[in-house]
C-alpha cells in the first residue's frame, strides 16, 4: 500500500534492505530541566523520561490494558545517580534484555542503538564517549541514535557524534522541538527557544548528522495558526524525520496536577487526526514520519484513556486523508 505520508518502516527497508529495530536505552542521564537526581523536568515529563516500555522491568506486572494506577511503586520518583561503571553495567544488561526481546519478536532483523531516556548528551564529552563506545562494542548496529535537546549540543559533543559515522551506517539525533512557538515552549517549561532549535539543526546537518524532530500536537493554547507555525519551523530546518506526539497526561507530572485540578483538556482521536493532517500537508514530502502517537503505558496514562491504539489511529488517519485527497506536503 502506498501511504499518503513517507512511512518509516518502508524507508528503513528501502535504505537497508531489511527490517531494523531499535534497542532503547537509559544511559543514566539527567536533563538541564531537572536536578541531578532527576527531579523536576518539563511539564509533561515523568521520572522515566521516555524510557523504552520493555526496559521498565520494575513495572512488569502491568500490561498494555492495565487500568490507570496513580501511585504505583516508583511512579514519579527520581532514580538514584549511578557511577560511570554502574551505568556501563546497566547498559550491558539493557542491551542483552532488548536484544532478546527483539530477537524473539523480530528474528533476522537488524538493530540500532538508541539512547532514548532523558537528555542523552547531557554530560562531559569524555563520559559520553565511554558510554556510546560501550554500547556500540556489544554488537553490530546499523545506526546510533541519541535523544537530546537543542541546548545540549556544544561543538565538542557534535564532533563526538559525527565521529561515529565511520562505525555505523547513520548517526541520528532525536531533537525535541515540541512546538514552533516560543510562548508554548515557555508554558511547557522547556528552557530553550525555537531559535536554539534552528541553530542546533544547522550544526548537526553541517556535521553530517541526521535529525528526527519531536513535536507535540494538542497544546491547549495552540490553534491551527500555531500548528502551522510549527510546520514552518520544520520546513525551514528540514529534518530527515519527525515524530508526532499527542499531548497526553502522565501521572507524576506537573501536567497531571493541572489535569486533576480541572484546568486542562486533551484532544480526542478525531481532533488529533485533524491536526496531524494539517501538519503533514504543510511539511516537505521527503521527511520521514516515524511516529504519530505518544506511547505511554496505560497504567501511567491518566488521559486520554479512550484514544484507541496505534493501528486504529493510522487506519483512521489514512482513510481521512484518502477522503480529503490529502498527501504530505501538498499544501506547500
Amino acid at each position: 500500500m502506498v501511504e499518503r505520508w513517507r512511512d518509516y518502516k518502508t524507508y528503513l527497508y528501502q535504505r537497508y534492505g531489511q527490517r531494523v529495530y531499535r534497542i532503547g536505552l537509559d544511559g543514566g542521564f539527567s536533563c538541564p530541566n531537572r536536578s541531578a537526581n532527576r527531579g523536576g523536568g518539563c511539564i509533561y515529563c515523568d521520572a522515566k523520561g521516555s524510557s523504552a516500555v520493555y526496559q521498565r522491568r520494575d513495572e512488569s506486572r502491568y500490561n498494555r490494558s492495565s487500568a490507570f494506577v496513580e501511585n504505583i511503586d516508583l511512579l514519579g520518583k527520581p532514580e538514584p545517580s549511578l557511577s560511570l561503571e554502574e551505568r556501563k553495567r546497566s547498559l550491558t544488561a539493557q542491551i542483552l534484555h532488548g536484544s532478546h526481546f527483539l530477537d524473539t519478536r523480530y528474528p533476522d532483523s537488524a538493530k540500532s542503538i538508541y539512547f532514548q531516556a532523558f537528555t542523552s548528551t547531557y554530560d562531559d564529552p569524555e563520559v559520553l564517549k565511554q558510554l556510546y563506545d560501550h554500547a556500540l562494542q556489544t554488537g553490530e548496529y546499523r545506526e546510533l541514535i541519541v535523544s537530546t535537546r537543542p541546548d545540549c549540543l556544544e561543538d565538542p559533543i557534535v564532533g563526538l557524534l559525527a565521529s561515529y559515522r565511520d562505525r555505523v551506517d547513520a548517526v541520528w539525533v532525536e531533537l525535541g522541538l515540541q512546538s514552533g512557538n516560543d510562548e508554548t515552549l515557555r508554558w511547557i517549561g522547556r528552557g530553550h527557544s525555537v531559535s536554539d532549535y534552528l541553530d542546533a539543526c544547522e550544526k548537526l546537518h553541517a556535521a553530517g548528522i541526521e535529525i528526527s524532530t519531536h513535536v507535540i500536537l494538542g497544546f491547549p493554547q495552540e490553534s491551527d495558526t500555531e500548528i502551522l507555525n510549527t510546520a514552518k519551523v520544520i520546513a525551514q530546518s528540514h529534518p530527515e524525520a519527525i515524530k508526532i506526539h499527542n499531548l497526553h497526561v502522565v501521572a507524576g507530572t506537573r501536567l497531571y496536577d493541572r489535569y486533576i485540578a480541572g484546568n486542562l483538556q486533551v484532544s480526542d482521536m478525531a481532533e488529533h487526526v485533524r491536526q496531524t493532517i494539517l501538519l503533514l500537508r504543510h511539511i516537505p514530502s521527503d521527511i520521514v514520519i516515524q511516529r504519530f502517537l505518544s506511547d505511554t503505558p496505560s497504567h501511567r496514562l491518566a488521559a486520554p484513556r479512550d484514544f484507541g491504539d496505534k493501528n486504529t489511529f493510522v487506519t483512521t488517519l489514512r482513510d481521512e486523508m484518502i477522503r480529503l485527497g490529502a498527501n504530505q506536503g501538498d499544501a506547500l
